[in-house]
Formats: structure tokens, sequence, C-alpha cells
């Protein structure tokens, strides 16, 4: 049986990027990445990459975040934030903002952007008590949020506030640790770390609306999460 010719309509989206990073890939995914380096700078130093993964990349889809991007620190004693002034870093091929921080930890780095239509698109603590006080970013609309019980990490996906059920959490780690649980009625996902090191996790949400940006119609918006750890906390 032939189905009868139509005309299809492509599905625009408008992309809004969340990254968070904690302790411390396709390439035609790009995700919004924040990581931390204390070994350079009094306080050590924060860096966003817009690419597969946290680690320098073309650059090539990063100058919405250097033009519109907003970057935060968060602190126990200041925990709405403080804006951090964000520079382009380059090597040949390579591009990347980057900032140096001016606070010690405890402590989380938290960045928003919006990426724009396009057709189809570190938090520093070693303790228990810092991750209760600095996990969850109330500027925020999509995040994940983690607790770590024994040795078990529990993530909390939190989209506008409210718990987020049978959302997708992609998670990786160490020495192929890989697995992409959805959250339970109780918007929560829990694991066992089995091996130290870095893990990276992601989750998204969309949203159908329409509207423009920059001239351009969407008809979908699509929010991203990310978070970076180390594990165990002490690392």
């Amino acid at each position: 049986m032939t189905a009868p010719a139509m005309k299809t309509k492509p599905r625009i989206i408008l992309a809004l990027i969340i990254g968070l990073i904690g302790w411390a890939s396709t390439a035609s995914a790009h995700y919004l990445w924040v990581t931390l380096s204390a070994k350079s700078g009094q306080h050590g130093t924060t860096k966003i990459y817009f690419e597969g993964g946290p680690g320098p990349g073309t650059g090539e889809h990063l100058d919405p975040f250097i033009d519109h991007g907003t970057t935060w620190i968060r602190t126990v004693n200041n925990p709405m934030g403080l804006r951090v002034k964000m520079e382009v870093g380059k090597k040949p091929k390579s591009r990347w903002l980057t900032a140096l921080l001016p606070g010690a930890a405890p402590r989380s780095i938290d960045s928003h952007g919006k990426w724009g239509v396009y057709r189809y698109g570190k938090t520093d603590v070693r303790t228990h008590e810092d991750l209760h006080e600095l996990a969850q970013s109330e500027k925020l609309e999509l995040d994940i949020v983690p607790h770590e019980h024994g040795g078990t990490m529990e993530l909390k996906v939190l989209w506008r506030g409210k718990l987020a059920a049978g959302r997708t959490v992609y998670i990786r780690g160490p020495k192929g640790f890989k697995k992409n649980p959805k959250t339970n009625d109780a918007g929560e996902v829990k694991f066992k770390p089995e091996a130290d090191g870095r893990y990276l996790f992601r989750t998204n949400v969309e949203e159908k609306a329409n509207g423009t940006d920059g001239g351009k119609e969407y008809q979908l918006k699509r929010y991203h999460a990310t978070l970076v750890m180390n594990l165990p906390l002490d690392r």
C-alpha cells in the first residue's frame, strides 16, 4: 500500500541548557559541562564546555553561552550565589569558557544558557553535610540533586521545584560504568559506585511550546541538566 505524499514541517526546538559542577560522547550530541580544577589560581579555576563530554572540543557551538550564558558560585554562607565573569579560553582547534574562582570550598558552580533554535538539541565539597547544603540550586528549572547514604548515591531530578518521575538519568563512570535508570514516583534513582573516580550524570525534559527566539519560530523547548562528581566525596 502506498501512502499519499505529504508535506511535513521540520520540528524546531529551543534548547535551554543547564550545567552543574560536582566534586572535584557522542560526536553529534552537545551538553553544557562545568568542571573545576584546584591546581590553578588561589581558589581554583572553573571551565565550561559545550561538547559531548566535559573536556575541550572545537567550541563551534559555544557562542550563545559567551553572549548570553550565566554562571554563578554558591556557598553555604551565600546560597543565592555570586555571578562569575567567564572568559574565552583557546588552544589550537579548541575553545571553552574559563574563570578564576573568588572563593574556596565548600561551593557549587552553576551555569545556565540558552543555545537557541535548531532543527531536529562542580560543586566542590568533601562531606555529606556540605553536599546537603549545596546540592540543590534554587535558580535552575531542571536540577539533578545528589545525596549519599552509606556508599549508595541517590539522585533526585527536580523540574521547576517538583520531583520528576519517569525521567531517564544517564550515568557514566570509570571502568566503563554505564547505567540509564528512570526516576521512580519519588523522582529519584539510586546506584552504588563500583570504582573511585569521576561520574557524569545528565537528564532532559521536553516541553511543547510555540514561540519565537531571535526571529526564528520554535515548537518545542528542550531542557538539559548535567552533573559531574568525583566519588567518593573525600576525593
